[in-house]
């Protein structure tokens, strides 16, 4: 049996090329690399290396060793990452978001239901909540638009409106509703983790600028001191009290402004997480 350590000197020396250069990324000394690769070609029984004065190379039949090494290699580092992630699925339920409004509400729910377990979430693109859902990296997503595809099962969840939040004294203030256009130009406190919908005003509001703030709720806390106006929604109105400390929220008129949230498994988790699923 070929231990996995003469493999990943194999896959060091094809990738540096000499001796030295391998034993130095391995923080081996070179003759204990040099022990590796003759114990290798024993192991196989064929011939790795041509050898040089002062040098030994690759043969054709040592390069396909070592391409084959590597795609082992990799498979291990799999085999790893995916053993971790099914253990830490039987502990914690791991929730990925497009945007962090509906995790507000939607984590308080998954934590009442499996009071036993751990509950993680983060926020990242579509694509990449896509792919770490098909790889198991999340339990459950939550995505800007329905999920077609095969194994996986998604269900509408809830919708969210954006407003803009403004002083009393502000011209917006008085309006039943305004667009991006009009708030175009003008410069906002912005949560530095808001996912697509950074994306949608930046599209929307080129000419104004953004001053983004790492902590959701220093958004609020700020907006008690500042004239700028920032961003609220229907969710977080009405899950962060430090959103309505004496700010007038109007909503932007624009279709790009109303989303509506669907959740997705594994179709092999429904059971588990279909209870969980009714929109609010």
């Amino acid at each position: 049996m070929i231990e996995i350590y003469l493999l990943e000197h194999l896959q060091a020396f094809y990738e540096y090329g000499t001796l030295s250069e391998a034993a130095r990324y391995l923080k081996i000394a070179q003759p204990s690399l040099s022990r590796s690769m003759k114990k290798l070609e024993e192991l196989l029984g064929v011939e790795l290396f041509e050898r040089r004065k002062n040098r030994i190379l690759l043969n054709d039949t040592g390069k396909l060793a070592a391409e084959y090494a590597q795609r082992i290699l990799e498979t291990e580092k799999e085999m790893e990452r995916q053993i971790r992630l099914f253990d830490r699925s039987l502990h914690t339920i791991t929730v990925g978001s497009c945007c962090p409004g509906p995790l507000l509400e939607f984590l308080p729910g998954v934590m009442g239901r499996f009071p036993g377990m751990a509950v993680s979430s983060e926020a990242d693109t579509c694509e990449r909540l896509v792919t770490g859902l098909k790889s198991h990296k999340y339990n459950i997503v939550i995505l800007p638009q329905p999920l077609a595809m095969d194994g996986i099962f998604c269900r509408r969840y809830r919708e969210e409106q954006l407003f803009v939040s403004v002083l009393p004294d502000h011209p917006a203030a008085s309006c039943k509703e305004v667009s991006f256009a009009e708030m175009n130009g003008q410069n906002f406190i912005m949560y530095a983790h808001v996912g697509f919908w950074e994306r949608i005003v930046r599209e929307k509001m080129p000419e104004s600028r953004f001053f983004l703030q790492e902590d959701i709720d220093a958004v609020g806390e700020l907006g008690k001191f500042s004239k700028l106006p920032h961003f609220s929604s229907d969710i977080t109105i009405q899950a962060m009290p430090s959103r309505r400390n004496g700010r007038v929220h109007v909503p932007f008129s624009d279709p790009e402004s109303h989303v509506c949230y669907y959740l997705a498994c594994l179709e092999q988790n429904r059971e588990t997480f279909e209870k969980i699923f009714a929109p609010l």
